[in-house]
Formats: C-alpha cells, sequence, structure tokens
C-alpha cells in the first residue's frame, strides 16, 4: 500500500510543480490540454485515467498466485495503460469519466488482447476462432 501511494504521489508531482509556478496574477480558465503526437488532451483526465488504471493492476497482480507474476503482468499492464492513454485521447472525458475508463480498462486487463483480436478478426473478414 505504501508503493502504491509512493507511486501515485511520483505521478502527480508534476502537475503540483506545474501547478507551483503559475504566477499569482494568472488566473487558471480551464483545464489544462496537452498534446501527444499532435493530439490534444485534458492533463487531469490522462492522469486519472493513467492512475487509476496502474493502480487496479497493481491490485489484480497483488490477487494473482505465482512466483512470476510481476513479469508476467507487465506487458498486459502495458497494454492496458497504453488503451486507457489512447481512449482518453480520442474521447476527451470528465475526470471522473477518465477515472471510470482506467479502473475498468486495468481491469479487464489480458481480454484487452482478445476484444482486440475479434475487432481485428471481424475486420478483417476471417471467421478463424481463438
Amino acid at each position: 500500500m505504501i508503493r502504491l501511494g509512493a507511486a501515485i504521489l511520483t505521478a502527480a508531482a508534476p502537475v503540483v510543480v506545474a501547478a507551483a509556478e503559475v504566477d499569482r496574477g494568472t488566473r487558471v480558465t480551464g483545464p489544462v490540454v496537452w498534446h501527444l503526437l499532435g493530439y490534444p488532451f485534458e492533463a487531469g483526465s490522462m492522469i486519472a485515467a493513467l492512475c487509476a488504471c496502474l493502480a487496479v493492476r497493481f491490485y489484480v497482480v497483488q490477487h494473482s498466485a505465482g512466483t512470476n507474476r510481476w513479469i508476467l503482468d507487465i506487458p498486459v499492464s502495458a497494454i492496458s495503460l497504453m488503451f486507457t492513454a489512447g481512449i482518453i485521447v480520442t474521447a476527451r472525458p470528465q475526470p471522473l469519466t477518465a477515472l471510470l475508463f482506467g479502473t475498468g480498462l486495468g481491469a479487464i486487463g489480458a481480454g484487452l488482447i482478445r476484444i482486440a483480436k475479434k475487432h481485428v478478426d471481424r475486420f478483417l473478414g476471417e471467421t478463424t476462432g481463438g
């Protein structure tokens, strides 16, 4: 639990530093918008979603059996985080909705691979079972 708290604080540190650098006379009138490869998204929503996804993946791995559970979960967590970031960039949701996206995709985990394979098979017109 301490590691999770430290991870969340580490992820939130750049946001706190950026907020502290705002001049006292400057007013922030809307959400901070960042860009990733030319795509705009709200910073708060992205941070909320990625932290939720990472927290759920941490929780799932802690409750799974096996000595190699971390090694096996690293690629699944990476895919979950990438799908979460992709959805946030595409949908640009409010922070609460972003938390739900991150939590849901983190919980699906390896199921994302099966879902993506079904969509690709359907797109390519293949009917192979998998």
